[in-house]
């Protein structure tokens, strides 16, 4: 499984489209742990990159995305493509990572 978080320098970043970057994680189900992690920069960030965010997620072929907060165009567009989005209220990332795979996370879609 690949989950995918908006980040700014190490926290997740509070708005989904205008992360610098993304983090992805591929998750082994069984052990539920991080197998690996890349990082994908979200280009052009000018605070305006929203419609590039969720393409480059698209590429990324994440099943989940952990955000704070996402926009409806973005939402929907990842959801038409069977992305999960959960929520998470804090920028810890691991913290996000642990709660999600804990089964605590809210549940937007």
């Amino acid at each position: 499984m690949k989950i995918a978080i908006p980040m700014e320098s190490d926290k997740v970043c509070p708005h989904f489209g205008r992360a610098p970057y993304f983090l992805i994680a591929n998750i082994d189900n069984e052990k539920k742990e991080i197998i690996n992690t890349k990082v994908v920069e979200n280009v052009p960030c000018d605070g305006q990159g929203h419609g590039k965010a969720v393409k480059i997620l698209i590429d990324e072929k994440p099943d989940v995305v952990i955000c704070i907060n996402m926009g409806g165009n973005s939402m929907e567009n990842l959801s038409k493509r069977g992305v999960e989005i959960y929520t998470c209220e804090t920028d810890d990332v691991d913290e996000c990572i642990k709660l999600y795979l804990e089964g605590k996370l809210e549940k937007l879609n």
